[in-house]
């Protein structure tokens, strides 16, 4: 059975795909009636309940005609320092004004890394997808939190 923390942690990994409160109760109520009617629980329920929301999403993306996972290309930079983001002092209210910012991929490898405290040979396997997409979607997220930082003042940019 699912504990009372674990529900909150998919209440906030759906809202993160979502971007809305209302869809995010709605994806996770359909990820539970499906879980529910499995019949069986899985060993690891709460990787399983991710999974199951994460496809519900793309399902509904597809069938909306709203996917917003974008190509990535492969030959990209990748980053190769993955707690480069830790060092950026953000709080609450900036970290909302960044998920705004960013696409419900991006928004989701963020979530599973800095939330989740995931790795990105982690999350690589929980998505499946290359190690080097991961890194690549890290290396943008970084790259726009300096570019809104700076732009509004958060960060100093860095003397020459």
């Amino acid at each position: 059975m699912l504990t009372r923390e674990q529900l909150q942690s998919l209440y906030r990994y759906s809202l993160c795909l979502t971007a809305d409160s209302v869809r995010a109760e709605d994806l996770l109520q359909t990820a539970l009636e499906k879980w529910l009617r499995y019949g069986k629980v899985p060993e690891y329920s709460h990787a399983y309940m991710r999974k199951i929301i994460r496809n519900q999403f793309v399902d509904e993306c597809r069938r909306l005609n709203r996917v917003a996972f974008e190509p990535i290309d492969e030959q990209g930079p990748v980053l190769l320092d993955e707690t480069s983001l830790e060092t950026l002092d953000i709080q609450h209210r900036r970290i909302e004004q960044v998920f705004e910012l960013l696409n419900s991929a991006q928004r989701e490898v963020l979530y599973l890394w800095a939330i989740d405290g995931y790795t990105a040979a982690e999350i690589a396997t929980a998505l499946n997808q290359p190690r080097g997409t991961v890194l690549s979607r890290l290396h943008r997220i970084k790259q726009k939190v300096a570019e809104v930082s700076l732009s509004r003042g958060w960060l100093k940019e860095a003397s020459s």
